[in-house]
């Protein structure tokens, strides 16, 4: 049982790093399309300007896509008898390589203020996981 769990959260982490590549490595024009389409929907939904709307949804993915990762790698990190804090480190270390290759994609660029965005959110998950006593859980 312990090894279908462990297995099931490497498989959950990875597919996660595999959407986070794919979103992260857009070029300029589908990143925009894609978060523009996403924001014009949840515009309509809440009733609100879609242009600032967007600004929003483009900072906020960032923390919840690296809240969702530490979380997961968490899972992963206690299954394989590691500590937690291993997850909080290798996301950022992840956020760096990430924000780092993004000029490798056309129409994008590194920026400093995502991987702070990034990091946020791989610290509120470490927190959350603590707070939650995942550590526990899990076993």
């Amino acid at each position: 049982m312990l090894f279908k769990k462990k297995i099931t959260w490497c498989v959950l982490t990875i597919l996660w790093l595999g959407l986070m590549f794919f979103l992260s490595h857009q070029n300029g024009p589908d990143t925009f399309n894609t978060s523009h389409g996403f924001t014009v929907w949840l515009a309509k939904l809440l009733g609100v300007n879609v242009e600032w709307l967007h600004g929003v949804v483009r900072k906020t993915a960032h923390v919840v896509l690296y809240l969702v990762l530490v979380l997961m790698i968490c899972g992963w990190q206690v299954l394989a008898g590691r500590k937690m804090w291993l997850a909080l480190a290798l996301a950022i270390v992840f956020s760096v390589i990430d924000e780092g290759t993004k000029p490798l994609v056309v129409g994008r660029h590194c920026d400093i203020e995502d991987i702070l965005l990034n990091d946020m959110g791989a610290v509120l998950g470490y927190v959350i996981a603590r707070f939650i006593k995942l550590d526990r859980r899990l076993d």
